[in-house]
């Protein structure tokens, strides 16, 4: 009797809403530094090679973690569904950080993580065209603001001239959340038959696996000389960005509804420019402030639930 009610006071605790506010605005604030972390990084690496380093320990910790308690389950996955957790890997990892961290080289870490925030945008519009999601009018209003928004950060958002290069490099940062769009979209079946989290392990850890095929002899040779600051960014990214940030995102949807976790997704953009003005000196520009008010106001409607019953 004592363990159940012991059982019973974890549960209620682990479960209350409170709790997970918490940790989703701290998730949301360690995702917000993640921009900074690979801004540090890319300029010693590749960023392919970013990918291999921060992946690696990723992948480590998830077997670790997970392999003693869920080994069955988790062959059982990798059998039925082992071409679809590869292919998550492929996008939601390996895809989304190389282009990400690519883009970086020349775009700001908080213009990129503004340009992020259309992640949400690409996933409806890939839901539409592969799961069968009902077309809205407001939702298609919300995507032209939304690039309305990223026009007006990328064009003027800096308070410079803008470059042609310049305007590549933010197109290919764009391609990041277009990649982690097309994860959540291949995700959505496999979570309503696994654990969110098994999924999560199994398809990061395969793009752990498969970045060691990025791994080059003159990476390895510069390793010894990188400065503890590097590593320190890495393991920021493996551990807090991902692991932590990636438990707590899925334990907060068994507590939560999905459309308020999905709402902390907004406060990223907030905390990233401000520390990108703060550690990076990045300049935060009147016409910065207004893209990004533009932008989020468009993915925020495109994301509105719809207000008929029958939606």
């Amino acid at each position: 009797m004592a363990d159940d009610a012991l059982h019973e006071t974890h549960s209620n605790a682990t479960s209350s809403p409170t709790l997970w506010v918490g940790l989703l605005v701290l998730t949301t604030l360690v995702w917000s530094n993640s921009f900074i972390a690979i801004k540090h990084i890319v300029a010693y690496v590749t960023p392919l090679e970013l990918v291999t380093l921060r992946f690696v320990p990723v992948a480590l910790t998830f077997v670790a973690w997970l392999l003693p308690t869920h080994g069955r389950e988790i062959w059982h996955m990798i059998r039925r569904d082992g071409l679809r957790l590869a292919a998550m890997g492929l996008t939601g990892g390996l895809l989304y950080n190389v282009f990400l961290a690519w883009g970086e080289t020349r775009v700001a870490a908080g213009t990129a993580s503004l340009i992020i925030a259309l992640n949400p945008t690409f996933t409806y519009i890939l839901s539409t065209l592969f799961l069968d999601e009902t077309f809205a009018w407001h939702r298609a209003a919300g995507l032209a603001v939304a690039f309305g928004g990223l026009f007006i950060i990328v064009r003027w958002g800096s308070g410079q001239e803008v470059a042609l290069t310049d305007l590549g490099y933010a197109l290919i940062t764009m391609l990041a959340p277009l990649s982690w769009a097309t994860y959540t979209v291949l995700g959505k079946t496999m979570v309503s038959r696994y654990p969110p989290l098994l999924v999560t392990g199994v398809s990061m850890t395969f793009t752990g696996i498969a970045s060691l095929a990025l791994v080059r002899p003159s990476l390895i040779a510069q390793l010894p000389g990188l400065p503890l600051s590097f590593w320190g960014a890495v393991l920021f990214l493996a551990w807090p960005c991902t692991v932590f940030a990636f438990s707590v995102w899925f334990g907060a949807l068994r507590h939560m509804p999905a459309g308020r976790v999905a709402s902390f997704v907004y406060l990223v953009p907030t905390f990233a420019v401000t520390f990108g003005y703060l550690l990076l000196d990045e300049p935060v520009t009147p016409a910065l402030l207004l893209g990004a008010a533009v932008l989020l106001v468009g993915v925020w409607t495109v994301n509105r639930p719809n207000r008929s019953p029958r939606a």
